[in-house]
């Protein structure tokens, strides 16, 4: 029996079985549409985290005092006389608050040298309206995208020359502080220094200033060329070794991608569990469809059949339920994975008040694992009939059609 007869034979097998078969596929595209959806999610996250951190600069060192260690002029003029480094710019990094109708609203306040330091270290900072407030300016600030356009409705929003008023935590004690807008950035993204759309920008004298000239809460320094970072963080080590903490934007890109790998794979891996559940569900229907064609059977085989057409037909009924409830798995997975990808930022919150703000990411989908999914789908489908197709080619035709 030619191939195309046998394939002929299944579908129309199928078709007058339209419920079970529906359902049989239904519990097969689990397994695809949680796979898909996940890794293309996960991967979009890495790849938007990777872009953002491309945008921090690749010469840029970002230095943070460790336990009980503080930084003062002494370790910026240190780390300033070593080779490579072409600027240390040290900034404040202070929680505060914003009192709206909404409720408190948390934002930072980043005090740094801005017209300098925060350009060389953030190259993808760039002002969407307004202008920096000078290095002697007290009063005047650039607030980041989110809070001049908030979210939330019920939380206030601010235009150039608006006053933003903020509580600010210093050591221990709350201080009311107002600033005038004098700037606004254009919508950022994660960072590992600062929550830039949720920042407020002041000059450096500003900070020394609400902290009573308190040690410096870390350093940016910035390396001549891509190719010094390696040296530098080394060196900075030598010198201080645990007492701080030295990361570099190439580091916090390989430490993103090796989390966000080690993720997908524990997700991925998750989800495949349910190509468990598919395969069960198969060999049931297979087995199922065995026993209540028994008498279809016993007439195939008295009509010539042998018992690899037979077996044929059954498996490859099975495959076909399993390559399409692994193309529709996979169609599946590819829509929950945008609808999941606004979800995820509007109702969860995994940025603090500086660090990584994860917005929307687009999902990204890997040609060879959909084809790797629906391959393995289809083979699941195969397998599992296998059995049960197995034990319909064995039965004995005479003695089928003698009991009916």
């Amino acid at each position: 029996m030619k191939l195309i007869d046998v394939m002929m034979y299944a579908i129309r097998a199928m078709s007058e079985r339209k419920t079970r078969s529906a359902l049989t596929i239904l519990g097969i595209m689990i397994g695809p549409a949680a796979v898909i959806g996940i890794t293309s999610l996960t991967s979009g996250y890495g790849q938007n985290i990777h872009s953002q951190l491309l945008e921090l600069g690749t010469n840029t060192i970002l230095v943070e005092p460790n336990g009980q260690k503080t930084i003062t002029v002494q370790e910026i003029n240190q780390i300033e006389t070593i080779k490579g480094v072409s600027g240390v710019y040290p900034y404040y990094a202070i929680p505060a608050q914003i009192s709206t109708p909404g409720g408190k609203e948390s934002v930072v306040v980043f005090a740094i040298n801005l017209q300098t330091g925060l350009e060389s270290a953030v190259p993808g900072i760039k002002l969407s309206q307004g202008q920096f407030p000078q290095q002697f300016n007290t009063f005047g600030a650039v607030i980041g995208w989110q809070i001049a356009n908030p979210q939330d409705s019920q939380y206030s929003s601010y235009k150039l020359n608006n006053v933003v008023t903020m509580t600010i935590s210093v050591k221990g004690q709350q201080v009311s502080k107002s600033f005038l807008v004098m700037g606004i950035l254009k919508e950022f993204g994660p960072s590992f220094i600062v929550n830039v759309d949720q920042g407020v920008f002041v000059p450096l004298n500003t900070g020394s200033q609400l902290t009573g000239n308190s040690p410096y809460d870390g350093l940016l320094v910035i390396a001549q060329s891509s190719s010094d970072v390696t040296s530098i963080t080394n060196s900075i080590k030598g010198y201080y070794g645990n007492n701080l903490q030295v990361l570099s934007s190439q580091e916090a890109i390989n430490v993103a991608n090796s989390i966000v790998g080690t993720l997908n794979l524990l997700l991925a891996s998750a989800a495949s569990v349910s190509f468990l559940v598919a395969f069960v569900g198969v060999t049931t229907t297979m087995y199922t469809s065995t026993l209540e064609r028994i008498r279809e059977i016993g007439i195939l085989k008295a009509l010539g059949f042998r018992n690899n057409d037979v077996m044929n037909i059954f498996m490859l009924e099975s495959g076909i339920m399993g390559l399409v409830g692994g193309l529709i798995g996979v169609t599946l997975g590819a829509v929950g994975s945008y609808a999941l990808s606004l979800i995820i930022p509007r109702f969860l919150n995994f940025g603090g008040q500086s660090g990584f703000s994860i917005g929307y990411a687009m999902p990204v989908f890997d040609p060879s694992t959909i084809a790797i999914v629906v391959v393995i789908s289809a083979i699941i489908g195969i397998i599992a009939g296998s059995i049960p197709a197995y034990k319909a080619s064995r039965v004995e035709p005479v003695r089928v059609l003698r009991n009916e």
